[in-house]
């Protein structure tokens, strides 16, 4: 049984943890190939997935009884298995892998934990045929568990295995499972609670909470009310004078790459004009936010930052002293949990340091600063080089050619493009568009990492295969494109590990491909001339402003928390068991990218050695996800039943 060391303590300076992995080298196999004429697919119609799923549930359920591991291991897919826990029985998050290390992981877990009901089959079972030598079985199950008491729910993957050569006789093994936390048993999401009162906090020099969260943007908000649905109060502040501005505050193009039903927010759906094919805006989303504070009573402070942050790890409270605006003193919060919601990778603009930056006498800016190109006309600004590749830089150039500015692209390395209309494929993120949010959101977020990254791969990969000419023009154009046949791409490893670089193609790629829009591909700047740019192939491009798509610097929360956390409180330096914002910082896990699991770091979860810290990020959809289990977790840190998070792993047999 191999352990991770959780005793408290500051990370050796150079040393991240958890250790980074690297998802398509690390985590992904190669899927299993089911030998052909295995089973007839034909065949396996009606009640037929649910009967041979009972089965194998039947069987999985005797043996978590029977407490025998190698029974249990029985029960898996010999050449590759999973199991996937979101809470519910490692109260963390978890991926196990191979046969014997999933069974001693679950009856370990299960010691620890208690199972109080056989783990019975919910509703249906049904197959899926992806391809002739891949295909399964996808069923929901439930369970309860004693210690805590929760009601826990999950879902089984189960491949076909030819079990008698002589009879053709097939047996079904689990591939895949993933299990997480429904509600807590006693303390159910309340829907009502969000209509109750916002706590009053004018006229309080001193607030006393359950959790403190910094940041009012998506993630901030869905954690509050996913806390509030829960009877958990908090409290949230905001650097900005409105909710929204994070958003309103952003270029004025700017729509987003996925369909409304993405985009949807925990218990209060956009309204009916801007449901999908609409694609929101930012006035669509600062608005919502807005709306969403208000219809839900959340007790939000704006225009205030942290002056100073410390933890007494005795009590294990955090006192955080508040800064208004104009930099004068504000309330002071006292709480018992700490979330950071101010963003990962959007807050500090990254610019590459080049030669001679004094010479040029344009305009340079980064993109976190543009607004219109209708601005930069009537500054006198005639031609634009947008330096980058990715979604912010298709939109601007389609902007600035909107604005008949003379516009090119400077694309420094080869671009991951995919179209939008693979984004909305009933077999992806279209999946919103035919199911229940929550029920889309569970296909999306509970399987395997090693197998999520694959699947969304596979179905970009066949549907680029049906138009294999689709970007032939932009290629010719000069543009070094990627599409979703190229092995080397994954949208996986783009979203958790690059952070972005991609481009979802909702038409901007065809301003370059019909030579509206100019390109300079496989270069980057170099230095500044007094007209323009010096590249790096030796040539020089003039320009009359530059625009930075080259994305942010922020990407580690141990880097944004010491803004956010502000500095260490004069009152409490030289206080034994008193820990000020770098010694939090210091104890905070690396953040982004994933571990040896395949899970994100240091994201929707606790962290090793620092107490009653969380971070909620990711995309919106990630957030709307994450910020239900992450609210588990604190809920039943406060009523005092949250169990010691399961690091331990089984050495396999």
């Amino acid at each position: 049984m191999s352990s991770i060391d959780s005793s408290p303590g500051v990370v050796p300076p150079g040393i991240e943890w958890p250790p980074k992995a690297d998802l398509r080298k690390d985590i992904y196999k190669p899927l299993p190939r089911i030998p052909p004429g295995t089973i007839n697919p034909s065949a396996i119609t009606g009640d037929v997935p649910t009967i041979q799923a009972k089965v194998v549930i039947d069987a999985f359920s005797n043996a978590l009884l029977s407490n025998d591991v190698k029974r249990l291991a029985s029960c898996f897919y010999t050449e590759q298995a999973y199991w996937r826990d979101i809470v519910a029985l490692t109260g963390h998050l978890r991926t196990f892998s191979t046969p014997s290390t999933v069974a001693a992981a679950l009856l370990h877990t299960k010691g620890l934990r208690g199972i109080s009901n056989d783990v019975e089959i919910i509703g249906a079972a049904h197959f899926v045929e992806i391809s002739p030598v891949m295909m399964f079985i996808d069923c929901g199950i439930s369970f309860r568990t004693t210690s805590p008491a929760l009601s826990c729910v999950g879902k089984m993957l189960l491949l076909p295995v030819k079990s008698n050569a002589a009879t053709d006789s097939v047996s079904w093994k689990i591939w895949a499972l993933s299990t997480w936390v429904e509600n807590i048993v006693g303390y159910p999401e309340n829907e009502i609670l969000l209509s109750t009162p916002k706590k009053a906090l004018d006229g309080l020099d001193t607030i006393e909470t359950d959790v403190l969260i910094v940041g009012a943007g998506s993630s901030g908000l869905m954690t509050a009310a996913r806390l509030k649905a829960l009877g958990v109060e908090s409290v949230v502040i905001d650097r900005n004078a409105q909710i929204g501005d994070n958003w309103r505050n952003r270029y004025d193009c700017l729509k987003f790459h996925v369909p409304t039903s993405s985009c949807e927010m925990p218990y209060a759906y956009y309204r009916k004009e801007l449901q999908s094919p609409y694609r929101l805006n930012k006035h669509d989303v600062a608005e919502h936010l807005g709306q969403y504070a208000t219809n839900f009573h959340l007790n939000v402070i704006l225009s205030t930052t942290i002056g100073s942050t410390s933890f007494n790890t005795l009590e294990k409270k955090w006192t955080v002293k508040l800064k208004a605006a104009d930099g004068s003193l504000g309330k002071t919060i006292i709480s018992k949990h700490f979330v950071q919601a101010s963003g990962i990778g959007s807050q500090k603009p990254y610019l590459p340091a080049l030669e001679d930056q004094h010479t040029f006498k344009g305009l340079s800016i980064h993109s976190a600063y543009f607004r219109n190109a209708q601005s930069l006309l009537e500054q006198g600004i005639r031609s634009v080089a947008i330096i980058g590749s990715a979604n912010t830089a298709f939109d601007i150039i389609q902007d600035c050619h909107a604005a008949g500015l003379k516009t090119t692209m400077v694309a420094r390395s080869p671009t991951y493009v995919y179209p939008y209309e693979y984004v909305v494929n009933p077999h992806g993120f279209g999946a919103y568009e035919k199911l229940p949010l929550e029920v889309a959101d569970r296909l999306m977020y509970t399987l395997p990492p090693a197998l999520d990254g694959q699947f969304s791969h596979g179905l970009f990969s066949h549907l680029a295969s049906q138009e294999p000419d689709r970007y032939l023009s932009l290629a010719k154009a000069g543009f070094p494109v990627l599409d979703s046949r190229d092995p080397s791409v994954d949208i996986q490893n783009i979203l958790v590990e690059r952070g972005g670089g991609h481009y979802v193609d909702v038409g901007g790629t065809n301003l370059i491909a019909e030579g509206k829009v100019a390109v300079r591909g496989r270069v980057e700047p170099v230095g500044y001339t007094e007209t323009g740019l010096r590249l790096s192939d030796g040539s020089v491009l003039d320009t009359d402003a530059v625009i930075w798509c080259t994305g942010f610097a922020d990407k580690d929360v141990r880097t944004t928390a010491l803004g956010v956390l502000g500095e260490a409180d004069p009152d409490m330096t030289n206080k034994t068991d008193i820990l000020g914002p770098k010694d939090i910082v210091a104890r905070l896990d690396a953040t982004w990218g994933v571990d040896a699991e395949g899970e994100v770091r240091g994201v929707w979860k606790r962290h090793l050695r620092m107490e009653n810290y969380w971070v909620m990020g990711g995309v919106i959809q990630q957030q709307r996800w994450w910020s239900r289990p992450m609210a588990q977790q604190i809920k039943l840190a406060l009523e005092g039943h949250l169990p010691s998070a399961y690091r331990d792993t089984p050495e396999p047999n």
